[in-house]
């Protein structure tokens, strides 16, 4: 019961503090050699913890549609002078992918168009820079590898929208 008391009082002391910021991004996948587009959330706990969600859509290369969901934490281990916090990134990651393709049976049957699906969960480990524009935006270019079934180097930036 006491355990279940201190985590609601922590909970309830760390929203109190918390901020919480949206924006958008964008990505270069290495090994899924294409841009990508990124939905990004930012939930800052404390002064070196937040919860760091994100959604990327790659653009369509090869007849394969790539797409990434990312539930990191960051822990802010510095804070440059004049630029912003510098900060490490882990979390899990989720790639999805979809293969379309089509053949020509010719007489036997004309056009066949089908497609694959299947995801690959993996680990995010990164680094990343937290540099305050105005009072409410924040820029955060990231370098991170995902290892797992998937395994690729992202980098990227996104702009962020503190509430």
């Amino acid at each position: 019961m006491k355990v279940l008391i201190s985590l609601i009082i922590l909970f309830t002391v760390s929203k109190a503090n918390a901020q919480i910021s949206a924006g958008a991004g964008v990505v270069y996948g290495t090994d899924i050699s294409s841009m990508g587009f990124s939905l990004n959330g930012k939930y800052v706990i404390n002064e070196t913890w937040s919860a760091a969600p994100a959604f990327t859509l790659f653009l369509k290369k090869n007849d394969i549609n790539w797409s990434a969901l990312d539930l990191d934490a960051n822990y802010q281990f510095s804070t440059i002078d004049k630029l912003g916090g510098l900060y490490a990134l882990a979390g899990l990651n989720v790639t999805f992918f979809k293969f379309s393709y089509s053949y020509d049976l010719g007489a036997f049957g004309g056009l066949i168009e089908d497609s694959t699906t299947g995801s690959d969960v993996g680990v995010n480990l990164g680094i990343g820079l937290d540099i305050p524009l105005a009072e409410k935006f924040t820029f955060a270019p990231e370098l991170r590898y995902t290892l797992g079934g998937a395994n690729y180097l992202r980098f990227g930036a996104k702009l962020l929208y503190t509430f």
